[in-house]
């Protein structure tokens, strides 16, 4: 496991992101592979749809940066690029972070300007977490947080949380490579990074492995809570005067 010089006591886990001024909502959804965060996203855009709101959903990094010979490159062997040099940590770090501002600001803005619900799948965090996981300075986490200043700040940021062990054993049943690379104690640090983020940055952690009727009652009043869900007794009063108009 690779650790910065520094370690991670003196990490600020806060991101200093400023909130956007559109009347959309931004959901960013974050967590380990396996952590049922593709799951959740279906069930909270079913959820808005049924409630006739438009959602759309992005997946970062963008299918144009996948496409580029040095994403390929790290994606073949991702720890053996960074171990053997292949790939500046750093700088894999910069070109991920740009590409998602590119995106926000290319597609993102105008669904939320439109008033949409935008739900991001790996947004900033995910990011952040595979940065601290790698060999660095001060100074380059200095300037990778300061770029993470420029990325809006979700109006409701969940971290699907679930035991690494539950995780592991997804992993196994979905077989291929994902099954022959498991790595607890890799995958046990990120959850641990995702929870700080997550705690620090007005997120909230979904159990995904409860029940989903559980799992989504959590989110449904988060979502509730900023509007990007009318309340049931709003909902109540549409169908009530749906019935007296007929």
């Amino acid at each position: 496991m690779n650790h910065s010089e520094s370690g991670y006591g003196d990490l600020d886990f806060r991101i200093d992101m400023r909130r956007h001024i559109w009347p959309g909502k931004l959901i960013a959804v974050s967590g380990i592979d396996a952590s049922g965060k593709t799951t959740l996203i279906r069930c909270i855009a079913a959820e808005a749809r049924r409630r006739s709101i438009v959602v759309r959903r992005f997946k970062f990094p963008s299918r144009e940066l996948k496409d580029t010979a040095l994403f390929r490159e790290f994606d073949r062997d991702r720890q053996g690029s960074l171990d053997r040099g292949f790939i500046d940590p750093f700088g894999l770090t910069l070109v991920l972070m740009g590409d998602r501002l590119l995106t926000l600001h290319n597609q993102v803005r105008s669904h939320l300007q439109a008033g949409h619900t935008v739900i991001i799948d790996r947004y900033l965090f995910t990011t952040l977490v595979e940065f601290l996981l790698t060999p660095h300075s001060a100074a380059e986490r200095r300037a990778v947080w300061s770029c993470a200043g420029h990325f809006p700040r979700p109006d409701c940021y969940l971290f699907a949380d679930v035991p690494v062990e539950v995780a592991a054993d997804r992993l196994r049943d979905r077989g291929g490579a994902e099954a022959e690379s498991i790595d607890l104690e890799g995958m046990s640090m990120r959850a641990k990074l995702f929870r700080e983020f997550a705690k620090l940055n007005d997120g909230i952690s979904v159990r995904t492995d409860i029940g989903l009727a559980h799992s989504m009652r959590a989110v449904r009043e988060r979502l509730i809570a900023i509007d990007a869900l009318p309340s049931q007794a709003c909902g109540t009063r549409i169908v009530a005067s749906a019935r007296e108009q007929r």
